[in-house]
């Protein structure tokens, strides 16, 4: 027969502030990266000259325009309900431009990009184009 003298109930408001904590830990802890795991890519663009980053309410969103005569944007829309780390690496950039609620950075030259997310960190990479030579 067990010692039933050690066991010690837990309220349901107890309970319930333990999970919620155990899950706070998960959603502010930078390495977690969801149940799946490693980096999910978002997408790939080629030819972009610059990159607006964007938050209205509960969403985060990219967008990417190009360089030529008519501005033309794509859009990467993130899930909504979070909010994200956005990095941006090995891309040369002329300025930089924050507006509320958007941040706007103009390349140094047309960039392919690589956009991953790992969890709630997104990484946007990118490798600039080589000039054609002839």
């Amino acid at each position: 027969m067990k010692n039933r003298s050690r066991i010690r109930s837990i309220s349901r408001k107890d309970a319930k502030g333990a999970k919620r904590k155990k899950i706070s830990d998960k959603s502010w802890n930078r390495d977690y990266s969801g149940p799946g795991g490693g980096d999910e890519q978002v997408a790939t663009i080629e030819n972009a000259a610059g990159i607006i980053l964007g938050v209205t309410e509960n969403r985060t969103w990219i967008e990417l325009f190009f360089e030529g005569d008519l501005m033309h944007t794509k859009t990467v829309n993130l899930p909504s309900g979070s909010m994200f780390d956005i990095y941006i690496e090995n891309i040369p950039h002329k300025t930089t431009v924050y507006e509320h609620p958007r941040t706007m950075i103009f390349f140094g030259g047309p960039c392919d990009l690589e956009i991953t997310r790992d969890g709630n960190k997104v990484v946007v990479m990118g490798s600039p184009l080589t000039p054609a030579v002839g």
